[in-house]
């Protein structure tokens, strides 16, 4: 049995540090036995205060699982939509494969800057978060999208509206549970014209790409297309409807393929018909 138990401080920290005091954004918990749902939408300083991180230190012990949405909703918002949204306020990735190796190289990279935050999420899995201005919501999850192509991110967390967990508090996806911890390696707030070189070189390429010969990569080599399968069956699994994962895989490779939306279709289907054959033998539940 863990002894582990959630680290409000550690959360406070987090989100002083790394969101406007009087932005709002949408907590969300989820507990995953049940399925129970809570979702409160408050300013940042009062997601830090005493009495609400408290009030999710009792409910993370409960079993809830904690998260906080990344970009400012308009004052008026009581969901977390992308209509909702004001502000960006951050870019996120996703990385749940070789996560060590792809920080590494992201961070070798002078077309990408520094990260602001990396996420411990759960073992061998990160989440890398830059703080930003002046994006918009359509530039931002471009970028996103972009971003995970390049490093092998999850393409599913690129939207928005996408909540991560806070950090401080604990993964119950795990036995024992995960606690969710936070590496500072950065204040600077990004602006587009800091991604310039790598959005620069993506319509460059976009515009010029040919055909031509395969490339030889090394047998363990994880192509695009494994990716998007795997990602398929994954979010299949935990009971998304085929043709929202269909809609996500063909906005992500919208440009690389031809018809991104047959590609999308058949790499669902076949997804499906891979689950059909294996059978449903694990529970689903939601990521990370």
């Amino acid at each position: 049995m863990s002894d582990a138990k959630p680290n409000p401080k550690l959360a406070s920290e987090y989100i002083r540090s790394g969101f406007r005091p009087r932005d709002r954004h949408a907590l969300f918990l989820l507990h995953r036995r049940s399925g129970g749902v809570i979702q409160r939408v408050v300013a940042a300083e009062d997601i830090a205060s005493d009495e609400t991180l408290q009030w999710l230190a009792r409910k993370n012990s409960q079993g809830f699982e904690v998260y906080v949405g990344m970009n400012a909703l308009k004052p008026e918002a009581q969901g977390r939509t992308k209509a909702d949204i004001a502000d960006i306020r951050h870019l996120y990735l996703d990385l749940d494969l070789e996560a060590e190796a792809a920080l590494s190289s992201l961070q070798a990279r002078d077309d990408t800057p520094e990260p602001n935050r990396v996420l411990d999420t759960s073992p061998g899995k990160l989440q890398v978060v830059w703080k930003v201005e002046r994006f918009t919501l359509d530039e931002a999850e471009s970028l996103q999208r972009q971003l995970a192509g390049e490093f092998g991110a999850d393409p599913a967390a690129t939207d928005a509206a996408r909540v991560l967990r806070l950090p401080g508090f604990l993964n119950h996806k795990y036995e024992p549970p995960h606690p969710v911890g936070v590496r500072a390696l950065s204040e600077r707030i990004h602006q587009p014209a800091d991604f310039g070189t790598l959005r620069e070189r993506r319509q460059r390429d976009s515009a010029h790409r040919a055909p031509s010969a395969p490339r030889r990569v090394s047998p363990d080599h994880i192509s695009q297309s494994e990716r998007d399968w795997a990602y398929a069956k994954r979010e299949l699994w935990r009971g998304k409807d085929p043709s929202a994962v269909a809609d996500a895989i063909a906005e992500f490779r919208k440009g690389e393929k031809s018809d991104p939306r047959y590609y999308a279709e058949r790499t669902v289907q076949r997804a499906g018909e891979a689950l059909a054959a294996e059978g449903r033998s694990r529970q689903s539940g939601p990521d990370r």
